[in-house]
C-alpha cells in the first residue's frame, strides 16, 4: 500500500511540474497504459511461466469496444470499460485454453497467430474503420493533464489490486505451475484453472489499457495492437524485471520513451532496441528492477548500517557488564527467586528475551553471548565456547544450578553447558532448538547470510519470515538492529559452527527433565528434529500450532506460563 501510495504521489508531482507541457504530458501517459498492459503479460510470463506473443490483441479489444461504444452509442465510459473487461476476459480463456496442451515455443506460435489473427480481423471490419481505422475518439476529460492523472491513478489502482493477487494464494499456485508442473500436480492445484486465470487476469488487464489508450491518444488503427506492440510488451518485462510488479514501468519508460528521445536522430529504432536487449540479457538477466534491488542490498546500504550499527551500540538499554577472559559481557537480570539464565539464538541478543523476564517468583537473567550485541568479540565462533563463557558467567555472580534456558543456536549452547557441567543445569527448556545432532545449512544459502551482515532491509524480512505471529513492527526493528551488532564473521561462522556439533554420545550424563518447545510453523526446526532430540533425554516436547520460530516474541503470555507449569 505504502509503494503505491509513494507511486501516486510522485506521478502528481511530475504532473504538476509539466502541466503546461501536453506532449510531455502525452509521453507520460502512454507509459503508464503500457506498464498496465506489460503488467498483465508479466502476469501471463512472469509469474505463471506461460510465454505469450499476442497481448496486443487483448489491448485491441479493449481499444475498438469503447470507440465504437463511444463514438456510435454514446455510452458513459463506465459501461464501455465493462463490456471491455467481460470481452477481454472471454478471450482471454479461449486463448488460454491451447496453454493447457502446448507449452514453451509451440504455446508462443500460437499466441502469436491469434495477434496477427484479431488484428486482420479487426482491418478486415468496416465498422471499425478497417485498415484506416477509427479516429476523434472523444477524450475522457478535455485537459491533458487531467488524462493523465486518471491514467495515474488506473495504474497504481491495478498494480495494488495485482499485487494483493501476487501475494494470495493464487500467486502462489501460479510461481508453483512456472517452476514445475509435476510438483504442483502432486500438491493437488488445479494447473487448468491455474493457467486460465492467469490468462484471464493478464486479458483484462490488456483490455482495460487498450480502453485508456483510445481515450488517451484519440486515434487507433489495427497496427497499433499488432505483432510489434506484443514484441514490445515482451521487451518491457524482460528490460524492466520479469515476476515483478513495478519493473513494467521500467521497461515500458524505456521501450515508450526511447522513440521520443531519439525522434530526430537517423538512428533506427529496431538497432537502438535490439542494442538495448542484448545488453540486459548479458548483464541484466532478470530485468533492471533486480539488478537495482541487488546493488542496493550489496553496496548501497552498507554505508547506512555502519551508521545504524555505531549509534545504536552505543544506546543505553539498561544492561550491566560483567568481565570474563578480559571481556566484557553485556547482561539484563529481573526479578527474585530461582534462577533462570536465558540463552538467544543467532542473528539475536538478550533483547529477545525483555518480554518474558518479568515471572513472578523467579531472577531471570539473559547475557549477550561473546560476539553477538553489546558483548565483546572474541576469536571464535564456537558452541562449547559461548557456553563455557555462560559458566564462568554463573560462577561470577555465585549462581551455582539455575534452569536453562535456550533459544535456536542458544538451544545448542544450553544443551553444551547441560551435558558438559551437569551439575550447573537444574532443567532445560529449548526453544526451537538446534537438534542435538547439529543442524546442517545448505552450501547455496551460505552467500545470503552473507549479505545480511550488511543489509537491513534483508535481515529484517528474514527475521519477519521466521516470526509470522509477531505483529510488532517496532520490536522487529528493535530485535533487527540487535541482530547487526553480531560480529561479522559469525554471520556464517555460526552456522558453520551449528553443523559441527554432536551431543549424542554425552547427553548421557544430564539426567534433570528437558522441555522441548516447537512452533508448527517454524520453518527451520521441525518437529522431527525436536523427537530426535528429545529420545536421548528425560524430556518432554510441546508443539504450539500458532507459533513460529520464536514463542518469546511472538506469545510470550504463553511462554511464562509454559515456564512456571514446567
Amino acid at each position: 500500500m505504502k509503494q503505491s501510495l509513494y507511486i501516486l504521489l510522485i506521478g502528481i508531482l511530475i504532473g504538476i511540474l509539466f502541466f503546461s507541457k501536453p506532449f510531455i504530458l502525452l509521453i507520460f501517459s502512454s507509459i503508464l497504459i503500457f506498464s498496465i498492459s506489460s503488467l498483465g503479460l508479466n502476469i501471463i510470463s512472469g509469474y505463471a511461466g506461460q510465454i505469450s506473443i499476442g497481448h496486443g490483441a487483448f489491448m485491441a479489444i479493449g481499444a475498438y469496444t469503447t470507440s465504437y461504444l463511444t463514438i456510435n452509442y454514446n455510452l458513459p465510459f463506465t459501461i464501455n470499460l465493462i463490456i471491455a473487461i467481460l470481452l477481454s476476459s472471454i478471450l482471454g480463456l479461449l486463448i488460454g485454453l491451447p496453454a493447457l496442451r502446448l507449452k514453451g515455443f509451440y504455446l508462443a506460435i500460437a499466441t502469436m497467430a491469434f495477434g496477427i489473427a484479431i488484428e486482420q480481423l479487426i482491418g478486415a471490419i468496416e465498422i471499425f474503420g478497417g485498415h484506416i481505422g477509427i479516429r476523434n475518439i472523444p477524450p475522457l476529460i478535455k485537459n491533458d493533464f487531467g488524462m493523465y492523472i486518471i491514467n495515474l491513478f488506473f495504474y497504481v489502482t491495478l498494480t495494488y489490486l495485482i499485487s494483493n493477487i501476487i501475494n494470495s494464494p493464487i500467486g502462489l499456485k501460479y510461481k508453483m505451475v512456472r517452476e514445475s508442473e509435476v510438483a504442483s500436480k502432486a500438491y493437488g492445484i488445479n494447473i487448468s484453472y491455474v493457467k486460465l486465470h492467469a490468462f484471464v487476469i493478464s486479458a483484462i488487464l490488456g483490455g482495460i489499457s487498450g480502453t485508456l489508450y483510445a481515450h488517451t491518444l484519440g486515434y487507433i488503427s489495427p497496427t497499433d495492437f499488432g505483432l510489434s506492440t506484443s514484441l514490445n510488451l515482451l521487451a518491457m518485462i524482460i528490460i524492466g524485471g520479469m515476476s515483478t510488479i513495478y519493473g513494467s514501468l521500467i521497461g515500458a519508460s524505456i521501450i515508450t520513451g526511447l522513440p521520443f528521445l531519439f525522434s530526430r536522430s537517423s538512428i533506427p529504432m529496431s538497432l537502438i532496441f535490439g542494442t538495448l536487449l542484448i545488453i540486459f540479457v548479458l548483464f541484466f538477466p532478470r530485468g533492471i528492477i533486480y539488478g537495482l534491488i541487488m546493488t542496493y542490498y550489496k553496496y548501497l546500504e552498507i554505508p547506512y548500517v555502519k551508521i545504524k550499527k555505531s549509534i545504536w551500540r552505543r544506546k543505553s538499554m539498561n544492561e550491566k557488564y560483567i568481565e570474563i577472559n578480559n571481556k566484557k559481557i553485556c547482561y539484563y537480570e529481573n526479578g527474585k527467586g530461582k534462577p533462570v539464565i536465558m540463552i538467544h539464538g543467532n542473528f539475536a541478543s538478550a533483547r529477545w528475551y525483555q518480554k518474558v523476564m518479568n515471572i513472578d517468583g523467579f531472577h531471570t537473567y539473559a547475557l549477550d553471548l561473546p560476539n553477538f550485541g553489546r558483548s565483546d568479540r572474541i576469536e571464535k565462533c564456537d558452541i562449547d565456547l559461548y557456553a563455557d563463557y555462560l559458566k564462568i558467567f554463573m560462577d561470577k555472580l555465585n549462581i551455582e544450578k539455575a534452569i536453562i534456558v535456550g533459544h535456536s543456536l542458544g538451544g545448542a549452547v544450553s544443551q553444551s553447558l547441560s551435558y558438559r557441567y551437569p551439575e550447573k543445569s537444574e532443567k532445560m527448556i529449548l526453544i526451537d532448538s538446534a537438534p542435538i545432532d547439529g543442524l546442517k545449512t545448505p552450501e547455496e544459502y551460505y552467500p545470503i547470510l552473507e549479505m545480511y551482515k550488511g543489509n537491513k532491509t534483508l535481515l529484517k524480512k528474514a527475521l519477519s519470515g521466521i516470526m509470522p505471529e509477531n505483529k510488532d513492527e517496532k520490536l522487529l526493528d528493535e530485535l533487527t538492529n540487535e541482530a547487526l551488532l553480531m560480529k561479522e564473521e559469525c554471520f556464517t561462522g555460526n552456522a558453520r559452527a551449528l553443523e559441527r556439533i554432536n551431543y549424542t554420545d554425552i547427553a548421557k550424563n544430564y539426567k534433570n527433565k528437558v522441555l522441548f518447545i516447537v512452533g508448527k510453523k517454524d520453518l527451520l526446526i521441525t518437529e522431527e528434529m525436536a523427537k530426535n532430540t528429545i529420545k536421548y533425554l528425560k524430556g518432554e516436547l510441546k508443539v504450539f500450532d500458532h507459533i513460529g520460530h520464536s514463542i518469546i516474541v511472538e506469545d510470550p503470555e504463553l511462554f511464562k506460563e509454559v515456564l512456571i507449569n514446567f
